[in-house]
């Protein structure tokens, strides 16, 4: 009975911890942290992008980068000009793996990159080693920057 009691509070713990990490943060520069929720989701339009990675086609379904930006306080996110110029996201994934996005890439009168941060591919939820959210960048050559399991993004200058 005790061991049985113990592989239950095992399974709690991790199931607490696994939900607790799949939570993502989006960090401001003034180090405040948003957490990308139902609620700063609920006015944003939902978007559908096609992209290849590994030899596979798959379409992926979430919301644009920008759009989760703005909804988060990020300010501007577009029209940037000076020293704004220099701002820049660090996307992090599970296991550690980072990529960054310079702010001017995501503006629309710069560089327009299109950056879906995805929930679904194919019509379905992500899979686990997938999700629950991934950086899609349909437009880079390669997927080096669609990032899977993402746990935060942190803007910096």
């Amino acid at each position: 009975m005790r061991i049985l009691a113990i592989a239950l509070a095992i399974l709690l713990l991790s199931t607490a911890h696994a939900a607790e990490s799949a939570a993502l943060n989006i960090v401001l520069k003034d180090g405040h942290s948003v957490e990308l929720s139902p609620s700063l989701l609920a006015g944003l339009t939902r978007q559908q992008v096609v992209s290849t990675s590994h030899g596979k086609t798959a379409k992926h379904e979430g919301y644009n980068l920008r759009e989760i930006l703005k909804a988060a306080g990020v300010d501007p996110v577009e029209g940037l000009r000076g020293k704004q110029l220099a701002g820049y996201l660090t996307v992090t994934a599970t296991d550690g793996y980072t990529v960054v996005f310079a702010l001017a890439e995501l503006d629309p009168t710069l560089g327009n990159t299109q950056v879906v941060l995805a929930d679904s591919q194919d019509g379905q939820p992500l899979h686990a080693s997938d999700g629950p959210w991934r950086l899609v960048v349909p437009g880079d050559q390669r997927a080096a920057r669609s990032v899977r399991q993402v746990t935060s993004i942190r803007v910096s200058e």
